[in-house]
């Protein structure tokens, strides 16, 4: 798997190297925030991740960018949610290194509750991205990104 090949759902079908592709939209594009967010699904036999990357401008919307691959079924609920967290972190590490401003959130698609079944992974994914050094959202913390991914392993 190759962090750098994403997509733009509306824009082309091709794949692009995510950190040129931001370098050129923040030199169009003035006060932007870099938010990142991920999501798995589980289907037959096999399971589907996302991450998003929005460049997000306060008050005015977001453009998102995106990578969604399959791999054999993650039969462990928590390994999948700990994957999912691990991408989005990898992600936000690649741009990091990169030069660019430093990802605002990283949002995770855990629940707090413990009635939830993601809350069995939570503090551990919590605690993996502070720390990484990144600010987290989760369920009760209205995670953006992670209705995005959500969305694209729907559809």
């Amino acid at each position: 798997m190759d962090e750098q090949l994403f997509y733009n759902r509306f824009m082309s079908n091709h794949p692009f190297e995510l950190v040129q592709y931001i370098r050129s939209y923040l030199q169009m594009t003035q006060d932007i925030e870099i938010l990142i967010g991920s999501d798995s699904q589980n289907y037959s036999d096999s399971t589907i991740f996302a991450n998003v990357v929005a460049l997000y401008k306060p008050g005015k919307g977001a453009h998102l960018v995106y990578r969604k691959w399959k791999t054999p079924l993650a039969k462990y609920t928590g390994d999948r949610l700990l994957t999912e967290v691990w991408e989005a972190v990898r992600v936000a590490e690649y741009i990091r290194k990169a030069g660019l401003p430093k990802p605002s959130w990283i949002d995770i698609d855990l629940n707090p509750d413990i009635r939830f079944k993601s809350n069995e992974v939570f503090r551990q994914a919590v605690g993996l991205v502070e720390g990484m050094g990144y600010r987290v959202r989760y369920k009760t913390l209205s995670p953006m990104m992670t209705y995005a991914a959500d969305y694209l392993i729907k559809n």
